[in-house]
């Protein structure tokens, strides 16, 4: 049943949110809210920012925010391998 899907979901999240936030902080890549138009510029962070919809041409892309992203601005574990960019967990999504 749902609820019974719900009830399980539910404890799946807590643990979930338990390990990240034992081992993470994370903030948003974005500080503007959810649907807040923005302008990326000439040099965005296209690793922090994917770009989405009718993508044409290039910067400046005025577009709105449709996800912030979570970036993990402190990880309390070891470093698994050098050069690879840990703090993007979800890079935050532009639409066009």
């Amino acid at each position: 049943a749902d609820a019974e899907i719900g009830a399980a979901v539910r404890v799946v999240h807590e643990g979930c949110r338990k390990v990240l936030g034992d081992n993470f902080t994370i903030s948003p890549v974005r500080n503007e809210a959810e649907g807040s138009r923005i302008t990326l510029p000439e040099g965005f962070d296209a690793a922090a920012v994917r770009i989405i919809g009718n993508v044409v041409g290039q910067p400046p892309f005025h577009g709105s925010i449709v996800h912030r992203g979570w970036r993990v601005v402190e990880t309390r574990l070891p470093k698994l391998a050098s050069g690879h960019e840990l703090s993007i967990v979800a890079p935050a999504e532009v639409e066009l």
